[in-house]
């Protein structure tokens, strides 16, 4: 089995790489990076994976990396995360977010490809919940905030709906705060 993790610098796809390496060990694992990616999460990990050099927002490197790695699963974790960035550079971050994952699929629906497909949302795409709504569930409304939750929330119904339309066989997923070592210097837990 072969599988291409986007992210796999980040937190939490450093952390799934050495999951999957660790717990099975006879997965293949691919990780998309950028030339000017940070590698110190991986470091550890670099002679167990296979990296590949592409972009999200370049449907021609997306091709040519999924025409040689042919994955069979997709852990699509790559994102501009930074709700603050978000603020400054929105249209980056829905191009990166939204087109990216636009690119991802439509490269796998050129190529004829049929992997699993894990898309890594956000509870920002929850964004405004009012006392008697919670505890968040799944159907809670989708109310966001910022222009990172509004990637986000496009990258869930995209996914939704090139699974309908394409039969895409896509899983989306809304992560919750989540914190660890290799953690970004950026992000901040609440201190109760």
């Amino acid at each position: 089995m072969r599988v291409l993790l986007t992210g796999i610098t980040g937190f939490a796809g450093s952390h799934l790489a050495e999951y999957i390496l660790n717990h099975h060990p006879e997965v293949e694992v691919f990780g998309l990076i950028r030339w000017r990616s940070r590698r110190e999460n991986i470091v550890h990990l670099e002679n167990k994976i296979t990296l590949v050099e592409g972009d999200l927002k370049d449907i021609v490197s997306l091709k040519k990396i999924l025409a040689v790695v042919k994955p069979d699963w997709i852990f699509h974790l790559a994102a501009q995360s930074f709700v603050p960035t978000s603020w400054k550079c929105p249209a980056e971050t829905f191009s990166i977010n939204a087109i990216g994952q636009i690119n991802l699929f439509e490269a796998i629906l050129d190529l004829g490809l049929s992997p699993k497909i894990q898309i890594a949302g956000s509870s920002e795409e929850y964004g405004l919940v009012f006392e008697d709504e919670i505890p968040i569930k799944e159907t809670s409304p989708l109310r966001p905030l910022s222009p990172y939750a509004v990637s986000k929330v496009a990258q869930d119904l995209l996914a939704f709906q090139y699974w309908k339309s394409y039969g895409l066989r896509t899983v989306r997923t809304r992560g919750f705060n989540h914190t660890g070592p290799r953690r970004g210097e950026v992000f901040i837990c609440s201190n109760f």
